[in-house]
């Protein structure tokens, strides 16, 4: 027998009788409820993985018992619906293996969602020493499957007839899903707010302006919008400043929208929409001015010099471009959980960059950057927003999408506003000129 498995019998042999000779305490079990021995072992393990946890809070078993965590009043209760779930966490101590459950529906997280975002940070700091994980291990192997079935009609909505997009968040949702939770414009990137109790729509139309401004737009220019969305941009452009946009998306969903409403605004004579990829713009230099919002950090990193090169080729000389872009604050991040789960879940073929290297490459291409700003808090803002709408139609989004659907985008949403709030995410708007 090896020395590391006789020191984990020896630590899990210890633990029992520690536990065994201490009093259960009074707030730690579900009253009246006798406790079995699968209760007894969660207990034990729990206690031991949440030792250092900062907050209190509730779980709820599969088997329906009731186990707490800290002394205060509980600020969310993680329910889980199957054992495999606390395995889990034992044997990986990995969030995103946690996030992935509640996407299942094999936890539930109620009361206060924030707080149980936490949880990831714990994960990602937790460690324990090898033998100590190896008596949890033990206790974790020997716990019996779900005697309480899980709720039924709940796993079925997440579960049945899903969507191909119901495991990722890139655009190829319909357009009615989106409809429900951003602003009248589907604009879907960071507003600016005047003041924090500003509404969504205004702090949209606060954002539309300022890139036009920022552009120096003037009525004649000919403008490129890569990446143009629901074409939310060069409608405003074409009807406030009188400008001609060539709006391009690789997204056909978007593409249909945005010819629609083209039609509907009565802009053709102003604005034409492409669906097509940057790359296959010609290298011609025909626009006064280019603007991409959130593009860079979809196509990746290692396409970021092909992209600025393809700019510099399509922009006049003079011209000016503006790009809009989520950053990473943190050097070294990169291969963290917040971006591994982004390019799993959202674009897989995207990364974050810094500004600095955004900077640099942006000078390679003989783009001179001449002006800056940060949108960190605004973009906080604008996905608090988000995620209070998309809650508010909680039941029409898992009625016509999913529960699964629903889960992914309250969690992720939810995931990124701490972040920017944090700092350790960030936007930024750059402005450079064609040298």
């Amino acid at each position: 027998m090896s020395s590391n498995l006789n020191h984990a019998l020896q630590f899990e042999h210890d633990w029992q009788m520690q536990a065994f000779a201490t009093p259960t305490q009074p707030d730690q079990a579900t009253p009246g409820l006798a406790e079995n021995d699968d209760t007894s072992k969660s207990r034990f393990i729990l206690n031991r993985l949440f030792q250092h946890y900062p907050l209190s809070f509730a779980v709820r078993l599969w088997n329906g018992s009731m186990l707490y965590i800290g002394k205060d009043t509980p600020a969310f209760t993680l329910c889980l619906e199957q054992a495999s779930v606390l395995r889990d966490m034992v044997l990986f101590n990995d969030p995103a293996r946690l996030a992935e459950a509640y996407f299942s529906g094999e936890v539930q997280i109620l009361g206060d969602f924030d707080a149980a975002m936490q949880l990831r940070y714990y994960f990602e700091s937790l460690s324990l020493p090898l033998t100590e994980k190896l008596g949890l291990v033990y206790r974790a192997l020997t716990l019996a499957e779900s005697q309480r079935a899980p709720d039924t009609a709940q796993l079925a909505t997440i579960h049945q007839n899903q969507p191909a997009y119901a495991n990722s968040l890139d655009y190829a949702a319909p357009n009615d899903f989106y409809s429900l939770w951003l602003d009248d414009k589907m604009l879907h990137s960071c507003a600016y707010f005047c003041d924090a109790k500003q509404d969504l729509a205004q702090a949209q139309h606060n954002q539309l302006d300022l890139i036009c401004l920022k552009l120096h737009l003037q009525h004649g220019d000919t403008l490129l919008d890569i990446g143009g969305g629901w074409g939310g941009l060069a409608c405003w452009a074409a009807r406030h400043y009188g400008v001609f946009v060539h709006c391009i998306t690789q997204h056909p969903q978007q593409h249909a929208h945005a010819v629609a409403e083209v039609q509907k605004q009565g802009l053709e004579k102003l604005v034409t929409v492409t669906l097509c990829h940057y790359r296959d713009l010609p290298d011609t230099p025909r626009y006064d001015k280019v603007v991409s919002i959130g593009l860079a950090s979809q196509t990746g990193e290692h396409n970021l010099p092909a992209y600025l090169a393809k700019v510099h080729a399509v922009l006049k000389p003079g011209g000016l471009f503006l790009d809009h872009e989520v950053t990473t604050e943190s050097p070294g991040r990169q291969h963290e959980l917040a971006t591994r789960f982004i390019n799993r879940q959202v674009f897989p073929d995207g990364e974050l960059s810094s500004l600095p290297h955004i900077r640099q490459q942006m000078q390679s291409a003989s783009l001179e950057v001449f002006d800056v700003e940060a949108l960190r808090r605004h973009h906080a803002l604008t996905l608090r927003r988000w995620v209070s709408k998309l809650e508010q139609r909680h039941q029409e989004v898992a009625a016509s999408f999913g529960e699964r659907t629903y889960r992914i985008w309250r969690l992720y949403m939810t995931a990124s506003a701490i972040q920017f709030e944090q700092g350790v995410t960030g936007i930024h708007q750059i402005l450079a000129v064609r040298r």
